[in-house]
């Protein structure tokens, strides 16, 4: 059992994740360090840790790089990724070794389970964990693209790793969804265990894109992110399902809703427009049901200001 932990500038944070995969009550872990040219303390506090850990150090490549570089060094059958900022539950990995190991030894699958979603003190945080297993009707690809799992929540297997080459670190974000793709495209079934898997923090610094605007991300990331998506699944598919459509879709309408919230109502069309042309006459439109009538009538830019306003009202009602 592999945990890779690839690291750049956290020194704040590096020695409670490297000690937290050190704790596990599983007995089999090695635990792999990949320092990502950092140019803080951080590779002192690694080489800290002496013979308790493995480590390397490359120049400034990016997490993927060193989550690959990380999975080449691996040794164990399983392999959990930790970034250098989040924390393992302590005994997630013998609970989720435990659940791999009663797959039937015919499925080709890969057990995840629940993130903890923490301020950068460690506070608990509400409301973010949507995560659900696929139903027996949906398809794995259909059912990753609405419920990808964070990076830390599954437990994968080191050759289904290796069979699609890791992650791919010529993407600008959202690596590990990229990832899970390609390999419930090349017929890995992600199975949900319901239970803690991690503490996934949530911080402010350089190298975080997760807190910034669209504006600060780009305004097309996710736009590309989506065509991606829709090729790499066509390279696999000569033709998407209706369902698979629709949910490639769906996530471009609430990325352009979050665009047109922050006034960019140009860039926000494109998203609309692009959704509409993938679901094919289908419903994409992803909202409450006044939201999608107000859509209907009177186009999304109207409906978005409407139910700003409803919300605005409703706010002010419950501090009066």
């Amino acid at each position: 059992m592999s945990v890779v932990i690839p690291c750049y500038n956290d020194e704040a944070y590096l020695e409670e994740a490297v000690d937290s995969a050190l704790i596990q009550t599983y007995p089999h872990i090695e635990v792999i360090v990949i320092d990502d040219g950092s140019i803080d303390d951080s590779f002192e506090i690694i080489q800290s840790f002496a013979e308790h850990v493995r480590w390397e150090r490359q120049t400034n490549q990016g997490a993927p790089a060193a989550r690959n570089r990380g999975l080449e060094l691996a040794e164990g059958k399983y392999v959990k990724f930790l970034d250098a900022d989040d924390v393992l539950v302590e005994d997630c990995i013998e609970r989720q070794v435990q659940q791999s190991e009663r797959l039937p030894e015919d499925k080709k699958a890969v057990v995840f389970g629940d993130a903890i979603w923490v301020s950068e003190d460690g506070n608990e945080l509400d409301g973010y964990d949507d995560l659900r297993g696929r139903r027996l009707d949906e398809d794995p690809v259909t059912h990753l693209l609405h419920s990808n799992p964070l990076t830390s929540c599954p437990l994968h297997r080191r050759d289904y790793l290796q069979e699609v080459s890791g992650f791919d670190s010529s993407l600008s974000r959202s690596q590990e969804h990229d990832l899970h793709l390609r390999l419930a495209l090349a017929g890995v079934d992600f199975v949900y265990e319901p239970g803690p898997t991690y503490y996934f923090r949530q911080h402010e610094g350089a190298d975080r894109i997760s807190g910034r605007s669209y504006a600060e991300q780009g305004l097309m990331t996710h736009y590309e992110l989506a065509e991606h998506h829709a090729q790499l699944i066509e390279k696999h598919r000569d033709s998407p399902s209706s369902e698979i459509r629709q949910a490639l879709g769906q996530s471009l309408w609430r990325h352009g809703r979050a665009i047109l919230r922050e006034g960019h109502r140009d860039v926000a069309q494109i998203y609309f427009d692009k959704a509409r042309a993938l679901v094919r006459g289908e419903r994409c439109e992803v909202g409450s049901l006044p939201y999608r009538i107000i859509n209907r009538v009177a186009g999304p830019a109207v409906a978005e200001s409407a139910m700003t306003g409803v919300k605005r009202i409703l706010g002010r009602t419950a501090h009066a």
